[in-house]
């Protein structure tokens, strides 16, 4: 099986939030345009940097995600790179409309980075535990959405944001993750990677749910299961062509995600499998659902996103296949 993560085995554990802070302490020393804008923004983050060496380029608007999001906006009309940094609960539930409104409808080069993204941030419960975001931003005309699943990624996705011309989304999990890929691997908004190469069924997992695929698919392996394995890192644009023919190919679809599947990763891979290649599809996500105060590990299995439930998924969709 054709694998690209690192050595066989999962390297060493970190936050996203982490990476992006190494890439941006990179970035805003080649790149003067690039301007940070926080809504109350975490001691040991690039914008404590910038606090010190650039302190015309940061921008605190304190507990305020609407002003977050107009302010970015307005940077970004002035011809800076704005990176607009927020909990994503509050980036997205609080200012959707300023989101919408005034960066995607006049197409404002601004960057949007969502923190504690997904369910799996587990201390704070429901009211913090954001599961629709996906489907809310995804149908936004204009917008890329991009769902790293590891540091080594999140870098090179914050790194690819400033590239492309136009509004960028980052989901960022709150917990910290294994490194999965090497250094070396390309990374290219919009095109999937195919992580384990198989012909049995596909697995289409997207940010912090790769790790939980990468164990599913160790434990299909030892049964004689050979899944292909793909990181749908680019939620939006997503990679049609990889869906497409992974469906041809291993003739069955799972989708992993820890969002909503209602619109979320796996409503976007439905739309696809439904109109050009109809296979056996299910989806490994959460159910219409809201979360509840518990470890990751813990919200994992009460909501059934864990390797064992994406094992007995894959199991279920071989049998519909046959």
């Amino acid at each position: 099986m054709k694998r690209t993560y690192v050595n066989e085995t999962l390297g060493d554990m970190k936050t996203m939030y982490e990476a992006y802070n190494e890439a941006m302490l990179e970035l805003v020393k080649q790149n003067s345009d690039i301007v940070l804008v926080y809504s109350d923004y975490a001691k040991g983050s690039a914008g404590e940097f910038l606090q010190k060496e650039y302190p015309d380029r940061i921008y605190d608007v304190g507990i305020a995600e609407a002003n977050l999001i107009t302010s970015a906006a307005g940077l970004a009309a002035a011809g800076k790179i704005p990176f607009a940094v927020g909990h994503s609960m509050f980036a997205v539930g609080r200012a959707y409309n300023e989101i919408r409104q005034n960066v995607a409808y006049d197409n404002f080069n601004v960057k949007i980075v969502l923190c504690n993204s997904g369910m799996l941030w587990g201390f704070l419960g429901g009211s913090h535990q954001i599961i629709e975001e996906i489907a809310a931003l995804r149908v936004v005309p204009n917008m890329i959405l991009v769902s790293p699943a590891d540091p080594v990624e999140t870098k090179k996705a914050t790194k690819a944001a400033v590239e492309h011309l136009g509004p960028v989304a980052i989901r960022l999990s709150a917990t910290a993750v294994p490194t999965i890929y090497k250094d070396s691997e390309p990374f290219e908004l919009g095109k999937a990677v195919t992580v384990i190469d198989g012909e049995d069924t596909t697995i289409i997992a997207t940010g912090i749910m790769l790790e939980e695929s990468l164990k599913a698919a160790e434990t299909l392996a030892k049964e004689g299961i050979n899944v292909r394995l793909i990181d749908m890192h680019t939620i939006k644009p997503i990679d049609k062509e990889a869906v497409i023919q992974a469906a041809k190919e291993t003739g069955a679809i799972v989708t992993v995600e820890d969002s909503s599947i209602i619109g979320g990763l796996g409503g976007a891979v439905a739309e696809i499998i439904v109109e050009s290649a109809l296979v056996p599809m299910l989806r490994v996500g959460i159910k219409d659902q809201f979360g509840q105060t518990a470890t990751p590990e813990e919200l994992k299995e009460v909501y059934e996103i864990s390797a064992n439930h994406i094992v007995k998924t894959v199991r279920e969709v071989i049998s519909r296949k046959k």
